[in-house]
């Protein structure tokens, strides 16, 4: 039977059952005690090391006041743990996992061949992006707030490290207003200054590049395999398979040298909002 360990349902199950306990205020101790379980056993569960069978999840789940709907969505992520690969409709639906898998990431290797990386990008940038794509204000507003959380992995006392790779077409062909875009180019250039974060464009006249087939994340750990997220107009993909991440990895060193360096990026980017702000 393969192993359930570390999948993205593993990992978007545990991700949401330690949300669900938290919002009742109870800790790992307590829910350990009232199924018998030892807390570290718990915690293995809600970092998606080890993944409960469908009994187990379903008291925790009784536990914790889950009912209905909810609940039956999250037996079935136990219950379909165990495939390397998920393809979910709806962005949100693998949110808490793609979060864990920065949260613990050695390295990320974003590759946008059209946009800024999200990591990356101003609240103003992502709500224009958000709304652009039909998302409601309110909606945008809320998915932004919780995208700039996200950011926290770049600054925090061990941060991850960031490499972007961007398309120049990112930089010169903006999906926002000139004004959106002059503060999202000069955010760039600043993060570009942060010792774990590297950005590299691929000129508009390189030819052929894999960043051409679509934008892709690589997330490298320490002690864990790698995995590929992918995001789609209405849904999204989380890879795991050896196999398949295998491709992406040599994609990644490709895209990478196809890249021009860090400080030649930084000077076109500085390059390109000097002649928007000339033409505002």
């Amino acid at each position: 039977m393969a192993s359930t360990a570390d999948t993205p349902r593993a990992r978007q199950l545990g991700a949401e059952l330690r949300a669900a306990r938290k919002a009742v205020g109870m800790s790992t101790q307590v829910l350990g005690a009232k199924l018998g379980r030892s807390h570290t056993h718990i915690s293995r569960w809600e970092n998606g090391k080890l993944t409960p069978n469908e009994a187990d999840a379903g008291a925790v789940l009784g536990i914790l006041g889950i009912t209905g709907d909810e609940r039956e969505r999250l037996l079935q992520l136990a219950k379909d743990a165990g495939d390397p690969n998920w393809v979910a409709p709806g962005i949100d639906r693998q949110l808490a996992a793609l979060t864990e898998y920065e949260r613990t990431a050695r390295t990320i290797i974003d590759v946008q061949p059209l946009l800024i990386p999200g990591l990356l990008q101003t609240a103003d940038y992502a709500r224009s992006i958000m709304i652009g794509a039909g998302t409601t204000r309110g909606e945008a507003d809320r998915r932004v707030t919780f995208r700039l959380g996200r950011r926290d992995v770049l600054t925090r006392r061990n941060p991850v490290e960031l490499v972007a790779v961007i398309g120049e077409q990112a930089l010169r062909y903006p999906p926002c207003g000139r004004e959106v875009m002059l503060e999202q180019l000069h955010h760039l250039a600043k993060w570009a200054e942060l010792d774990n974060i590297s950005i590299h464009v691929i000129p508009l006249d390189h030819g052929y590049s894999p960043a051409l087939e679509g934008p892709f994340v690589l997330l490298e750990f320490d002690r864990a395999k790698p995995v590929v997220h992918l995001e789609h107009f209405r849904s999204s993909t989380t890879i795991t398979d050896a196999s398949d991440v295998k491709d992406y990895q040599a994609a990644a060193d490709t895209v990478r040298g196809d890249a021009l360096s860090a400080d030649l990026t930084t000077a076109l980017i500085k390059q390109i909002a000097d002649d928007m702000e000339r033409v505002r």
